[in-house]
Order: structure tokens, then sequence, then C-alpha cells
């Protein structure tokens, strides 16, 4: 981290930095405070893809904005990783006029769509797990795809409104993204009935079920819109200028992590992330939400560590670019980069989200001789 960079964050007061990469180390920072005596090694990157090796080597860490036990780490990158052009994020191309999604053929096809970006010098980024509306029923995209200027693909997506099969050929954007656990099951190369049962128990915990069974008009009703609306107020306005990414920790379980390529595109998309996350980690909880307290730091930086060792591979993508994925560590990710440089890369956790797994059991305590251990090591 340079000089400047460094005098920009933690002199502006608007977040300290927890991590960087400087020395390709991490470390636990106090402005003002001692330099630790020992720093944690940055695990190497050499398993990944080099953009997203190149990414991972400059990412920072500041310290989390908390809403409940839900934490957001804005993610920081050292240096600028030289994504360039103008590029327009789903809802705002499709707000624009210049991104054009219709059913495919006549009768349409419940696993894909034809989408189409007219613009003539601007990329559109389409996440992973984002919702379009209207057609003959409601989609989600099952993976990050980049649209270069003018050009149509064939675009692979899941329905999300089963009981309907009816209506006009155009899409519209529907400004939402499918919860976490729904998303996992993208990720995991799941089918149709799986993706319909999942939205049915998500639309009957919310209780927000409909009668075409769709998970958009369910995420749109109005008592789940106050509550992530109260969410989005917490923690948006307080991410700071320059965040390029999130890792997002649930009671002291790291749950995720989302890098983007562009400041613009994390600022853009980030309410609909932090509704995918609330949904699961705040309004489906059944114990009582307390105030932000504590939050151990440790286990955000020990994630991105997770994530810097599971490493990355190649992967196809529909439309420009290369796509990228993680199937290792315990982790499940996947991404998309146009010309050498990242664009997007979300990652989750392998383990069950809902219902969140049950604590292990306390190991009884063994007596031996005068000593009392905790199972067969003492530890």
């Amino acid at each position: 981290m340079n000089g400047r960079d460094s005098g920009n964050w933690l002199d502006s007061g608007v977040r300290r930095l927890l991590a960087w990469g400087a020395a390709a180390c991490l470390a636990m920072v106090v402005p003002g405070g001692p330099t630790p005596a020992v720093a944690a090694q940055r695990p190497s990157t050499d398993n990944h893809v080099d953009e997203l090796a190149a990414y991972l080597d400059r990412v920072q860490i500041a310290e989390p904005i908390v809403y409940h036990r839900l934490a957001v780490y804005p993610v920081l990158l050292e240096g600028d990783i030289g994504l360039r052009g103008d590029w327009l994020t789903l809802d705002k191309a499709i707000s624009r006029g210049v991104l054009v999604i219709t059913e495919k053929g006549d009768g349409g096809s419940v696993p894909m769509v034809i989408v189409k970006n007219r613009s003539r010098d601007e990329h559109v980024f389409i996440m992973a797990g984002e919702v379009i509306a209207g057609g003959k029923q409601t989609r989600t995209v099952r993976n990050d795809v980049v649209l270069a200027p003018g050009q149509q693909i064939e675009l692979s997506v899941f329905c999300v409104e089963a009981h309907r099969w009816k209506g006009g050929a155009n899409f519209s954007a529907a400004g939402a993204l499918v919860p976490q656990s729904i998303q996992k099951e993208l990720r995991r190369g799941t089918d149709q009935r799986r993706i319909w049962s999942e939205i049915a128990r998500n639309n009957s915990a919310l209780k927000a079920e409909n009668e075409t069974g769709s998970l958009e008009r369910a995420l749109k009703s109005r008592s789940v819109q106050d509550k992530l609306g109260k969410v989005r107020r917490s923690i948006v306005p307080n991410v700071p200028k320059g965040t390029m990414g999130f890792i997002f920790v649930d009671r002291g379980r790291a749950v995720g992590a989302e890098f983007f390529g562009r400041t613009d595109l994390a600022a853009e998309l980030l309410p609909k992330l932090l509704d995918s996350y609330a949904v699961d980690f705040v309004l489906l909880r059944k114990d009582k939400p307390q105030r932000a307290g504590k939050v151990a730091n440790r286990v955000a930086i020990e994630f991105f560590e997770r994530i810097v060792r599971a490493g990355s591979r190649r992967t196809d993508t529909a439309g420009s670019g290369a796509g990228i994925r993680t199937r290792t560590g315990g982790l499940l990710g996947d991404g998309v980069s146009l010309g050498g440089v990242l664009v997007h890369y979300g990652v989750q956790i392998r383990e069950r989200i809902v219902p969140p797994p049950k604590p292990r059991p306390p190991v009884p305590l063994q007596r031996r001789g005068n000593l009392q251990q905790r199972g067969s090591d003492g530890q």
C-alpha cells in the first residue's frame, strides 16, 4: 500500500484497515498504534487463475459495518486492477433500453432466454442469481455473464415462479437477487425441481406465499421489503468510498464474499447482495436479533486466507471473457473476467446455510490422575 492510499484511509477516519497486502502479508492494524510484532504471511495465490490471483494479491480488508449479527467487511484494493471502458449492470442496462431479454422462440423455453446488448460501446455485466421478471415466467440467471457491445447470446436460466406459464415475450429488471441459500443451489449444479422446492421453503418461511409461487413477489412483499430496507439503510450509507467487494460474517461464521473489478459495479449491486444475505441471515433467523457487539475481525481475515488457499480454475461462459470456478476447500465460487482482468467473483461456504448447522456438543472432561483433560490431547 503506497503512502497516498494509506493517508486516504487512515487519516480520513472513514474506516480503519484491518488487513492489507503490503509486503505480501496480512496484519491487524490500529491507526496510531504499534506495528504488530508478527504478521501472518499471506497464502500464495499460485493456485488461482491469473486475473483472480492478481486481484487477491491486492486485497485490503476494512473494519466491518454491522447490523444485528450480520457483519459486512468492505474490501479495497491496493492500486488499480485496470478494468476499463464503460459498464452497465443488468438493471441499469434494461432500464435504459440497452439490454433486451426475450423468451426463446415463439413458445419460450424454461431453461433459456435470449439476451442482446444493443449498446455500441458499453459492456453489460449480469450476475449469477439476478432475477428477471415477466416473460412467461420469472427466471434467475445461472452464471455470471459479460456481454460485449452488440453481442447476443442464449442465456441459461432457472424458473423462480413455478405456477405460471403465460404472458408476453419480454422481460424487465426485477431489482432482486435470489437468497444465498438458493444461490448455493445454483452453484451446486442442482435441477429445476430443487430450485422450486427451495423457493417454496423460502416463501413459506417469509410468510410471503403467493398463487404463482413467485420468488420475486415474495421478496417484494410489503413486510419483507420493510425489514430489508432497515438492513440497507444501516449498511449502505456507511460503506467507504472506493469499496470493491465485501466479506459477509454471520454470528462469527464467515459465509461468503463478493469481489468486483470496479467500484461502481460493487456500489450498484450492494443493495441486492445485502437483501440476498439478509433474507437468510436476518429475516429467517428464529433467535431474537441483538445489537451489534464486538466482532471477531480475525474471522473475516481467516476466510479471506481460506479463499486464497482454495484456488480456482477456468470454466465456460456464455458471453465474452473467461469463466472462473472454485469447488475446493469447502467453498463454492464462480466469476468472470474480461481481457485478463477480474469483473466479478462470488464465493460461499459449502456447508448448510438454512437452517444453520447445529453447534457441536461440548467434549466431556476426562479425569486422568490429578489432571482434567479435554479429549485425548488435553486441549
